[in-house]
C-alpha cells in the first residue's frame, strides 16, 4: 500500500525545533567555532546564503585584482549567475567536462588573459584525482572558487572541498546534508584578505519574519511528503507536473523560475540566522553518520543499475557528499525517465541545474555540448532516509527497463 515515494526530503527534523528555542535562552557553542574546527581552518565565516557567500568573494577579488571577468561552466544556478553580476563581475561561459563535471580544462586554458579574474569550478560528482589535476594545473594563473554547496563534508586527499583553492564558498539551505533552513559560509585561504573581509563585515540582523516563513515550509514539507501521506498527495503532484501549475512548480523546482533581478536581494545584506546557532551545531555533529547512510544506498543503486542505461560514478570514497546519487542516462532524457517513474509512484528530481547559456541566449551552441548532454541525461536518485532498500531496488529495476 505505501509504495510511493518522493525525492522531496528535509534533513531539519523535529527535534531541531528544540535547538531553535535553546538557542534563545542558552547558547554554549558557537556554530561558527564549530564549523572552523571542522573544515580545519579559522578563515571560514557565516553568511545569510551560499550565494550571498559568492557575492563577498567576487567583490574582493574585483577590487584586490581590478579585473572583472569569471569563468564558469554554464551548468549551475542562475543564483550562482546573478551573485557574480550583482557583484560587478562579468560572466564567460566555458562547457563542463562530463567526465569530470568540472569546469573543460583545455577550453579554460585558452580563454585566461591578463583581464580574467577567477574561475568557479561547481563541485558536482567530480572525483579526488580531477579536483587535484584541476587546482594543480591552474593555481597561481587565475583566483580558483570552489561552488561546494551540495557537497559539505566531501574530501579530497584529506582536505575538505570548499577549503582547497583560494576561495570558497557553502549552502546549509534547507535541503542540504548541513541544513540550517537558510544560510551559507564563506572560506578566504589568505589570512590577511579573510581579516579584512571579517573586520569590514558589517551586516543586518536576519528578519524573524523570513525564519517564521521558513519554517511553516519545513512544517509544509514534513506533513505531506512524508511517506504516509504522500500516497495521497502523489495525485495531487501528477497533476501539477501535467497542468503545469506554475506557482507550485516554482516551489519545487525554484532554478526553473528564478529570473534576474536589477535590484540586489535584501538576503544579501543580512547576517547568518543566529536563531539557528544550536540546529548547525547538532546537523554538524550527524554529517558523517548522515554520509554513511546515503553512501551505503549509493552503492546498492551502483551494484544494481546495469551499465548498458546509464553511467555510473562511483564516488564513495569521501571525494562526494553525496546528496543524491547521479548517474547519467544513455537512452531516455530524463524528462522522460521522471514521467515513466511517476507512474510508477516515484518522484525522482528531473532536473538538477540548469543551462545559462541556452536560457539567457535562446539559442543553442556546438560550444557547450557536454553541458547539453548533462543537463538533459543527468538523473538524481535519493538517498535519504524516507527511502528504502527496497525503493532503491524497484527504482533500479525501471531504470534498467530504459534500454
Amino acid at each position: 500500500m505505501f509504495s510511493k515515494r518522493t525525492r522531496l526530503y528535509t534533513n531539519f527534523n523535529l527535534l531541531n525545533f528544540f535547538h531553535i528555542i535553546k538557542s534563545f535562552f542558552l547558547r554554549k557553542k558557537n556554530f561558527q567555532n564549530e564549523l572552523q574546527n571542522y573544515l580545519g581552518t579559522n578563515n571560514i565565516s557565516l553568511t545569510s546564503q551560499g550565494r550571498s557567500a559568492l557575492y563577498e568573494i567576487i567583490k574582493i577579488i574585483i577590487k584586490k585584482k581590478n579585473k572583472r571577468i569569471f569563468f564558469i561552466a554554464p551548468y549551475t544556478i542562475p543564483a550562482v549567475i546573478h551573485a557574480i553580476k550583482y557583484a560587478g563581475g562579468e560572466v564567460v561561459y566555458i562547457d563542463l567536462d562530463k567526465s569530470t563535471g568540472l569546469i573543460d580544462e583545455d577550453k579554460l586554458e585558452t580563454k585566461i588573459d591578463k583581464n580574467s579574474a577567477g574561475v568557479i569550478i561547481t563541485h558536482l560528482y567530480s572525483s579526488s584525482i580531477h579536483i587535484e589535476k584541476f587546482l594543480e594545473r591552474f593555481k597561481n594563473k587565475i583566483s580558483i572558487i570552489e561552488d561546494a554547496a551540495i557537497n559539505f563534508g566531501a574530501k579530497s586527499n584529506d582536505k575538505y572541498l570548499g577549503t582547497l583553492a583560494d576561495y570558497g564558498f557553502f549552502s546549509f539551505n534547507i535541503v542540504k546534508n548541513l541544513n540550517t533552513l537558510n544560510g551559507g559560509a564563506i572560506y578566504i585561504k589568505d589570512n590577511q584578505t579573510f581579516h579584512e573581509y571579517v573586520t569590514k563585515k558589517k551586516h543586518d540582523k536576519f528578519p524573524a519574519l523570513n525564519t517564521i516563513n521558513l519554517l511553516i515550509t519545513i512544517i509544509i514539507l514534513k506533513l505531506f511528503f512524508n511517506n504516509t501521506i504522500y500516497q495521497l498527495f502523489h495525485y495531487f503532484l501528477v497533476i501539477v507536473y501535467k497542468k503545469k501549475i506554475n506557482f507550485i512548480l516554482k516551489k519545487i523546482y525554484p532554478i526553473l523560475f528564478h529570473n534576474y533581478e536589477e535590484e540586489i536581494p535584501k538576503t544579501y545584506s543580512y547576517d547568518f540566522n543566529w536563531i539557528m546557532n544550536d540546529v548547525g551545531i547538532y546537523n554538524l555533529k550527524k554529517i558523517e553518520k548522515d554520509f554513511h547512510e546515503r553512501r551505503n544506498k549509493a552503492m546498492i543503486y551502483s551494484k544494481l543499475i546495469n551499465n548498458q542505461v546509464a553511467i555510473k560514478y562511483d564516488r564513495f570514497s569521501n571525494d562526494n557528499a553525496l546528496l543524491e546519487y547521479t548517474i547519467i542516462l544513455k537512452n531516455i532524457d530524463n524528462q522522460k525517465a521522471h514521467v515513466k517513474l511517476m507512474e510508477e509512484g516515484y518522484d525522482i528530481r528531473h532536473t538538477w541545474y540548469i543551462n545559462n547559456y541556452s536560457k539567457e541566449k535562446n539559442e543553442k551552441n556546438e560550444n557547450f555540448n557536454d553541458t547539453y548532454l548533462v543537463e538533459n541525461k543527468i538523473f538524481c536518485l535519493p538517498l535519504h532516509n524516507n527511502i528504502s532498500e527496497k525503493d532503491i531496488h524497484k527504482i533500479s529495476s525501471i531504470i534498467n527497463s530504459f534500454v
